[in-house]
């Protein structure tokens, strides 16, 4: 496994260099591309993915932000080819994944506002639909497309997920693992269960992870699960690395959310101490 945080994106080759010597403070080795990936000249797209392996990193993930089920036939195809414009720039770079949410028909355009169609069967025909056309054609050597969970559409729980990607049915096309999101009051005390179920139905479609923690705001009058330090909520973070260890050994994970690179240091120790604890300690940078 190589661990990261999300806070760390540089822009270019500069930055990548700026980076080293708190890469290897925290035990870092994998790291996310430049916020506009997509944008990038092939050989700039070249050069960024050879330099950061040449210093012994990986590039886990790229973010695509739009929302791809935007209404407007015109505004969604425009997005579509910007992803497909992502990919391409992503797989050129050595990139293993680009992460996408499901996001919304909502009149918000926010890839988090919930709206009843995303729970639909015709909703994920229409999902699948785009996903199909986003890597039609497409020939990626190391890119995947990964699709996180996410409490509003029905891409959240293992099992939904699992037979979506089965109906799915391309190899290009995958899950970005996030315990985190797919906790419901139901599993908030079962994140072990949780954690076996997912990677027991999951396992080949998992092309990188996100760490985090959660905890009930009780004090709130109706649900609120608040994002906390890792340690400091529910989930069983040895069950998830004792898993996660059992899968590609450069598979990435990511902690993320955080506020602060003092708060992100606190999380990389603690990782780096489970990891360790469960026998499968973090690559290190040019291993």
């Amino acid at each position: 496994m190589r661990l990261g945080g999300l806070m760390y994106r540089p822009a270019d080759i500069a930055g990548l260099d700026a980076l080293i010597d708190t890469f290897d403070t925290f035990g870092l080795s994998t790291l996310v591309a430049p916020m506009q990936f997509a944008d990038m000249a092939d050989d700039e797209a070249i050069a960024y993915g050879e330099h950061a392996r040449g210093l012994g990193l990986t590039i886990a993930e790229a973010l695509h932000r739009p929302n791809l089920m935007n209404r407007d036939p015109e505004i969604r195809a425009q997005r579509i080819e910007q992803l497909r414009r992502g990919l391409k720039k992503a797989d050129l770079m050595g990139a293993d994944s680009v992460v996408i949410l499901v996001g919304t028909v909502g009149e918000e355009d926010h890839l988090a506002a919930p709206h009843p169609y995303m729970f639909t069967d015709e909703c994920r025909a229409e999902f699948r639909d785009i996903l199909l056309r986003a890597v039609d054609g497409l020939e990626l050597e190391t890119t995947r497309l990964l699709i996180e969970p996410w409490t509003t559409s029905f891409f959240y729980q293992p099992a939904d997920i699992r037979a979506f990607l089965d109906w799915v049915d391309h190899p290009s096309v995958g899950v970005h693992l996030d315990l985190v999101n797919m906790i419901s009051q139901q599993r908030y005390y079962h994140t072990t269960e949780l954690v076996h179920e997912a990677f027991d139905l999951l396992e080949t479609y998992i092309g990188g992870i996100h760490i985090k923690d959660l905890l009930w705001d009780w004090k709130h009058m109706l649900l609120k699960f608040d994002e906390v330090q890792i340690g400091d909520g529910v989930v069983d973070h040895t069950a998830l690395l004792e898993r996660a260890a059992k899968l590609d050994p450069n598979m990435s994970c990511f902690t993320e959310h955080l506020a602060t690179e003092a708060e992100y240091a606190i999380s990389f120790a603690r990782l780096h101490f489970l990891a360790d604890r469960v026998g499968s300690p973090f690559v290190q940078r040019g291993a």
